[in-house]
């Protein structure tokens, strides 16, 4: 599909812009807002933990959206189609050198990816892509997170809160039926539907959540509600502690290599995911090299198009990119030069950190920046441009997050700042977005 472009987000379709104050006091946007509080609260929905913050509750916005009907389709086949292209990258990983060379993955995780018997059937189960951009022709994948599911499952349930508010009449109008994403228990039906595929019966009523002992697990909240819900007894434990949940079988992984010398103390966790006596979703080779972020150099610089034979393509040229590896794919002196135009990240970081844009800086701020020896290896990627969106608090810029679930789209959402860090560690609040066609649950 084609078709020429078109706005992200239909402008006959969205609620929250001063122009249409009119309108939206008649469809009654400012008690649907103060219902879907009321519910956010009911149902201790909360936001990110921000260290030296107190928790709050999840920062809903008076703003929310329909994606255009041309524009929907084609994003969809263009992120299932990159995702399918990042498949192909996590299978070829442990068996081409130059790959492994390029992404440069910490030897504590590496050595755990290389001992997969069956790289050819690695998938990554479940990833969120963040992409920026207002229009099909200009919208942007910049990002890959195949560990964290806290904000999708929040935005799910903020999507179904507006339809039960006093907005709901509209947006049954406007949208077809809820989004797979919207499902009041979608995590774990799909988790322990993966139990029983890879275990079959034998997952007990134990599962587990694990995640390092310094990572965010407000998020995990809400996986542990659902799973409750479900009759599962819940259990979280760091990766190191895994003998004492001995006879678990299942688990969700949450973890973000920032510091990759913790996994030297998960030999037990990783040789039972190794011979299959704990299973979990996105197990080391998938995650450890999807959430790298050069997988974007990968996916963009033509060097790499050789691992991609056979596949169509075009969903790459459309939605990844610029994107090269600082010293082997772009030089010191063009990212100096390209400023105004360019940005450069870690290749494992998280909550908007380690990432330099270099439009915000002066020119020999940016040039020492970018001529640090500890950036060597660094994503340098172009920059896209934000959306925006107007409301009652004033303009605010967003991105679109797009879920996919076993290689099918199961939502949209959004995250929106008055900075250019959209990360909902940097503040902000949720502009939620729905399908204007029904979407195909995994």
């Amino acid at each position: 599909m084609s078709g020429g472009d078109f706005p992200l987000v239909d402008p006959e379709r969205r609620l929250g812009h001063p122009s249409g104050r009119a309108r939206s006091a008649a469809l009654g946007l400012g008690q649907a807002w103060r219902q879907v509080r009321e519910r956010v609260a009911a149902e201790s929905l909360m936001g990110l933990a921000v260290p030296g913050q107190e928790r709050r509750p999840f920062p809903v916005r008076p703003a929310l959206g329909v994606l255009h009907p041309a524009a929907e389709p084609v994003l969809r086949q263009r992120v299932q189609g990159v995702v399918q292209c990042l498949n192909r990258l996590v299978q070829q990983y442990p068996v081409d050198r130059e790959l492994q060379e390029f992404l440069d993955i910490p030897e504590p995780l590496h050595r755990w990816i290389m001992r997969e018997p069956n790289p050819e059937l690695l998938r990554v189960d479940y990833c969120r892509l963040d992409l920026l951009g207002s229009t099909l022709d200009t919208v942007r994948v910049l990002e890959f997170n195949p560990s964290s599911p806290g904000g999708v499952i929040s935005s799910g349930m903020l999507n179904r809160f507006w339809r039960g508010s006093k907005l709901g009449a509209t947006l049954a109008e406007w949208a077809p039926h809820a989004a797979p994403f919207e499902g009041d228990d979608w995590f774990a039906r799909w988790l322990l539907r993966f139990g029983r595929e890879h275990i079959g019966s034998r997952d007990g009523r134990r599962v587990a959540l694990f995640h390092s002992h310094d990572s965010t697990k407000f998020e995990l909240d809400q996986v542990r509600r659902q799973l409750t819900g479900w009759g599962r007894q819940v259990v979280e434990v760091e990766p190191c502690d895994v003998d004492a949940v001995a006879d678990v079988r299942l688990g969700y992984l949450k973890y973000i290599p920032l510091e990759p010398d913790e996994v030297r103390r998960w030999d037990r966790f990783c040789a039972r995911l190794m011979e299959g006596s704990l299973v979990v979703p996105n197990p080391l080779g998938q995650r450890w090299v999807a959430e790298n972020k050069l997988c974007l150099a990968v996916l963009s610089d033509p060097r790499f198009r050789r691992l991609f034979a056979g596949m169509d393509v075009d969903c790459l040229d459309a939605l990844v990119p610029y994107s090269r590896k600082l010293g082997d794919g772009i030089a010191v002196d063009e990212l100096v030069d390209g400023q105004e135009h360019l940005v450069l990240k870690a290749p494992y970081s998280f909550h908007g950190k380690d990432v330099l844009i270099g439009c915000e800086y002066d020119a020999s701020t940016w040039s020492r920046a970018v001529r640090d020896p500890g950036h060597r290896g660094w994503l340098v990627q172009e920059r896209v441009r934000p959306a925006s969106v107007e409301t009652q608090d004033g303009r605010y810029l967003h991105d679109v997050v797009v879920p996919v679930l076993e290689g099918k789209v199961i939502g949209y959402s959004a995250r929106m700042n008055n900075g250019p860090l959209l990360n909902g560690a940097q503040g902000g609040g949720a502009y939620s977005l729905f399908s204007p066609h029904a979407l195909e649950a995994a």
